[in-house]
């Protein structure tokens, strides 16, 4: 049962690296389909388990911690999508290419959010991990997870 738990939550890191390699193809300019990265935190692999069967731990601070930067790294990325979907904003006072430098700045400020965030969120799930690893195989089954 433990190491079914410290399986998902490695596969839970994983997930959540390939979903940031998206973010950052996204930053770059390279097409990604609204698919591949979901934007709400409910909708992606992690989140599925995250808000489903582990919620049996809900009462874990290491577990609660984990919440709010999924969250918040879902928020933001919505932000980038639609900051690169909405057409340039151009005109007779400002060029494409000033337009372009100006989206580029903001989506440079997301992606320096996100990556700080993902940091928390991986250091949250690291201490999530860690007190599944320190608990009794009792303590385990107390859960019913």
């Amino acid at each position: 049962m433990k190491r079914e738990i410290i399986d998902e939550i490695l596969q839970a890191k994983t997930g959540h690296k390939r979903w940031l390699a998206y973010a950052r193809a996204l930053h770059m300019g390279i097409p990604v389909d609204k698919k591949a990265i979901p934007m709400i935190e409910t909708d992606c692999h992690f989140g599925k388990w995250y808000y489903g069967k582990a919620q049996v731990f809900s009462n874990l601070e290491s577990f609660k911690a984990i919440e709010e930067p999924h969250t918040m790294l879902h928020q933001i990325y919505m932000q980038m999508y639609k900051l690169r979907k909405t057409p340039l904003e151009t005109g007779l006072f400002i060029s494409k290419k000033a337009a372009e430098k100006k989206r580029q700045e903001k989506l440079d400020k997301y992606m320096e959010q996100l990556n700080h965030i993902s940091d928390l969120l991986m250091e949250s799930l690291s201490h999530f991990e860690n007190d599944i690893r320190n608990m009794s195989d009792a303590d385990i089954l107390s859960y019913k997870y």
